[in-house]
C-alpha cells in the first residue's frame, strides 16, 4: 500500500563533515536566511562574504571535529535515530510515512517534500523537533516549507505544521526523568535555552515566555527551591543585546555566589549537536572549572530515548486522528 500521509521531523541542520569547504557552504546558507540575520540584503552579503565566510569556517570545522563522531553528525545520526523509532511505534498506521529533514544542509525540506509527493503522498504533518517556538527556527522552517510548496506548484500537498510542545505534561515529564537520572547530589542545576536578539521579544516572539514556562514547570516538577535553579542563554551571535543572563557569565557569577557544583540541560535542542556538547559540554566546562568551580555536569538532549520517542508518538497520532 503506498502512503499517503507523511510525517517530517524537521530540525536545523548539520554540516555534511567537519571541514572548512563543509562548513563554508552550511554557513553560507544558514547565515543568509533573514530569519536568522535580520539586516537588509545588501548590507549584510558584503559582511557575509567578505568578512565572515574567509575566516568563520576554518574555526567552526574544528569545533565541529571535536563531536563528529564515525556515523557522523551526532544532530543528524539521532535525528536518524528517532525517525527510526518512530517509524516502527506507528507501524499500524499502514498509511503513513515517517521522515526527516533539515532547514539548512541535507537531507533539505525541498528534496524531501519533492521525493515524497512523487511518490504519492498527498498531506504532509511537519514536526520542527523545538519545545519553544522562536522566529529563528519555527518560522524558518515553515518557510522552507512554503517554498518547497510554491516549487511544486499544482502538485503541492495539503500540509500541516505541528505545534510547539512547551507545556506539554509529557514533554516536562520526560525532561523530570531525564534530569533526575543524571543529576548530581546538591547540585545548582542551570537551564539552559538558546538565545536570541532581544528584540524579538519586544515585538511579540513568544519565545522568552515559553522558555521561562518549560523552565518554571521542570523546576516545579522536580521540586526545586527558588535558589536551586536558574535560567541562562547560549549561543550568542553578532553585536545585538540577546535574552541575558548569557551562559557564560552566569556560570561565572554562580561560582562568585559560592556554587560549586552544576548540572546543565538544554531545553532548546530535541537532540545533541555542536551547541550542547561543545559550547555547553566542553567549553562550558572550561569556563565554570576556571572560574573556581569544582563539578560540571551536562545531562544529555532527549535525543531518541523512548522518552522522546514516546512524546512525539502522542503528538503525530493526536494529529492522524483529527
Amino acid at each position: 500500500m503506498t502512503a499517503t500521509t507523511a510525517i517530517i521531523l524537521v530540525n536545523t541542520g548539520s554540516p555534511d563533515a567537519p571541514t572548512e569547504e563543509a562548513l563554508r557552504v552550511y554557513l553560507k546558507e544558514f547565515l543568509s536566511d533573514p530569519r536568522i540575520i535580520e539586516m537588509p540584503r545588501w548590507l549584510w552579503q558584503p559582511i557575509l562574504n567578505l568578512f565572515i565566510l574567509p575566516s568563520r569556517p576554518k574555526k567552526s570545522a574544528e569545533r565541529y571535529a571535536k563531536i563528529w563522531t564515525p556515523m557522523g553528525s551526532p544532530l543528524i545520526n539521532i535525528t536518524r535515530q528517532t525517525v527510526e523509532a518512530l517509524r516502527l511505534r506507528l507501524a499500524d498506521e499502514s498509511d503513513v510515512r515517517v521522515e526527516m529533514a533539515m532547514r539548512v544542509g541535507h537531507p533539505n525540506i525541498e528534496e524531501v517534500t519533492s521525493a515524497l509527493v512523487d511518490e504519492g503522498v498527498q498531506k504532509i504533518y511537519y514536526m520542527p523537533v523545538f519545545a519553544q517556538y522562536a522566529t529563528q527556527t519555527t518560522e524558518s522552517i515553515l518557510d522552507g516549507v512554503k517554498d518547497a510548496m510554491a516549487k511544486l506548484g499544482s502538485r503541492a500537498p495539503v500540509w500541516e505544521s505541528l505545534p510547539a510542545y512547551y507545556n506539554d505534561p509529557m514533554y516536562i515529564q520526560a525532561l523530570v526523568d531525564v534530569v533526575r537520572a543524571h543529576r548530581q547530589p546538591d547540585s545548582h542545576l542551570v537551564i539552559s535555552f538558546h538565545g536570541i536578539p532581544k528584540k524579538c521579544t519586544d515585538r511579540g516572539d513568544p519565545y522568552e515566555a515559553q522558555c521561562n514556562e518549560s523552565a518554571r514547570l521542570l523546576a516545579q516538577a522536580l521540586g526545586l527551591s527558588e535558589g536551586d535553579w536558574s535560567i541562562a542563554y547560549q549561543s550568542r551571535f553578532g553585536t545585538d543585546r540577546w535574552l541575558q543572563p548569557y551562559l557564560p557569565g552566569h556560570l561565572r557569577q554562580l561560582v562568585q555566589t559560592g556554587v560549586k557544583k552544576v548540572d546543565i540541560v538544554c531545553l532548546s535542542f530535541a537532540a545533541d549537536c555542536l551547541e550542547t556538547l561543545e559550547e555547553i559540554a566542553i567549553e562550558g566546562r572550561e569556563i565554570f572549572e576556571g572560574a573556581g568551580g569544582e563539578s560540571f555536569n551536562y545531562i544529555p538532549c532527549l535525543n531518541d530515548t523512548p522518552l522522546a520517542i514516546d512524546l512525539y508518538e502522542t503528538q503525530v497520532r493526536r494529529y492522524l486522528q483529527k
